[in-house]
């Protein structure tokens, strides 16, 4: 038997509520105490982790029972609270909002059933005063099955504001934690796809202790948090007894392939556990910085380029000729290559704006536009039409879709490499691109959706580092 930390979801009643301001405040101040902090996050988000690691001094982990299994959730978050004192799960969206109307899946409610922790729910308290009570009543009785251990009412206004809500919330019986005023010195800037990411300086030591300083000043308790989840989580727990990923070579072993993993404001959507598993079956990481003219790593046999920010570093980018050399002749020597959004454009032809036009690798005949509305929003399930460095025809995975670039030729781009729903089984058209050793798409794949894809990657690399194409 395990003795459990004290564990806790933060949830919201909808986007926008201030969850991710209350969790980033919490986890300062309990990193602050000198509590060690195993920080997690529901959904397919990328950007929230990166905070969280910067707070916490450790990976955050994604936990989504949409795109994994009920069984790799807990796994996941066994693995990564062991050590720890107290483990923090930030939501996505509202509490119950998920892969669909009629399903729990996908949701931050059902993460906290799946792995039996309580909930604390932020409230939004933006223009509301006693009707407050009514949105709190539904959402502590919307589902028995969840176990509240705090409410804490965010965006409150004045004094009277403050002071109109306590006395409603006076007469309900609830784990009242805090209410918690407006502040904008402690607010992340946003932008299309979210918020502003961790690498471009929003979390520096001023930053973080200005939400500490902001818990404080709003009476939360923490002791009674703590309390409370704990209380709620049990005392003592099994945990789960499934090892660590291992693979057949460890990381640091001779034997190790070499994989080039692009790694910076303009490349840095990536989840954590899709890393871990790659490092598990025998890959070495060379993470490099295509914004700072660094080109493949040596001896790299294989490269992943993950999504992010491109269109914002357009210039840098194209200037960057070593790299988009190296990425060409890499691929006409089959050298595997796995891209996904942002890192599928940076494949293409280039970016066009405002008339400008800037140059990338040209792998495949298409130019990218950015819109002002999001062009493709919301999970994927994918099966495999022509065998890739993923698998075989009839291979399966799933992943999340979020963009507002668009192909503004699909020449080049082929719309037979994979069929995919989304998660009502409705078909949706992803642009992807195939060549060679090269997977490239709008897809965000999480390898625990299905690790054989990310297996075949790991041999396709091997089997090129044997190759005689390698230089």
């Amino acid at each position: 038997m395990l003795k459990n930390p004290p564990a806790f979801l933060i949830a919201g009643t909808h986007s926008g509520c201030g969850k991710t301001t209350i969790t980033l405040a919490l986890m300062a101040a309990l990193t602050e105490r000198g509590l060690r902090v195993a920080p997690f996050k529901t959904g397919p988000d990328f950007i929230d982790p990166g905070f969280h690691r910067l707070i916490c001094g450790r990976p955050s982990h994604n936990l989504d029972t949409w795109m994994m299994t009920e069984e790799a959730v807990r796994r996941i978050f066994w693995e990564n609270i062991s050590g720890c004192d107290v483990a923090v799960i930030e939501g996505a969206m509202g509490l119950f909002d998920g892969a669909s109307g009629v399903s729990e899946k996908g949701s931050a409610a059902h993460v906290a059933k799946v792995l039996g922790v309580p909930v604390i729910l932020v409230v939004d308290a933006t223009s509301m005063g006693r009707s407050i009570c009514a949105l709190i009543k539904g959402f502590l009785e919307y589902d028995g099955d969840l176990k509240i251990a705090g409410v804490i009412v965010n965006k409150a206004g004045s004094s009277k504001h403050k002071r109109i809500i306590r006395q409603a919330l006076s007469g309900l019986n609830i784990p009242f934690l805090a209410i918690v005023g407006r502040d904008k010195g402690v607010s992340i800037p946003s932008r299309h796809l979210g918020l502003v990411t961790a690498l471009e300086g929003t979390g520096n030591k001023e930053f973080f202790e200005g939400l500490t300083r902001h818990i404080f000043e709003n009476d939360l308790d923490i002791d009674l948090l703590l309390r409370n989840a704990s209380r709620l989580f049990g005392e003592n727990a099994e945990g789960e007894d499934e090892q660590e990923i291992q693979g057949v070579f460890g990381e640091d072993s001779a034997e190790a392939v070499k994989i080039a993993v692009a790694f910076d404001k303009a490349f840095c959507f990536y989840y954590q556990r899709n890393l871990d598993i790659l490092k598990g079956l025998g890959a070495r990481l060379l993470f490099f910085s295509p914004l700072s003219g660094e080109t493949l790593p040596e001896d790299s046999c294989g490269l992943y380029l993950g999504g992010g920010y491109p269109e914002l570093y357009k210039k840098e980018l194209s200037e960057n000729k070593g790299l988009i050399e190296d990425i060409r002749k890499g691929a006409e020597k089959g050298l595997p290559i796995l891209a996904e959004c942002g890192g599928f454009m940076f494949l293409g032809r280039g970016l066009k704006e405002e008339g400008r036009r800037f140059y990338w690798c040209g792998l495949f005949d298409s130019w990218f536009e950015m819109a002002k509305r999001f062009q493709a929003l919301g999970y994927r399930q994918a099966l495999i039409e022509r065998p890739c460095i993923l698998g075989g025809k009839g291979t399966t995975f799933k992943g999340h879709e979020f963009r507002y670039s668009f192909p503004t030729s699909l020449k080049g781009v082929s719309s037979s490499v994979m069929k995919a729903l989304d998660a009502s089984d409705e078909p949706v058209i992803v642009p992807s691109f195939v060549y060679k050793n090269v997977f490239a798409s709008y897809i965000h794949i999480h390898f625990e959706s299905n690790r054989d894809v990310a297996a075949s990657f790991v041999e396709t690399c091997r089997k090129y580092a044997e190759s005689d194409f390698k230089t």
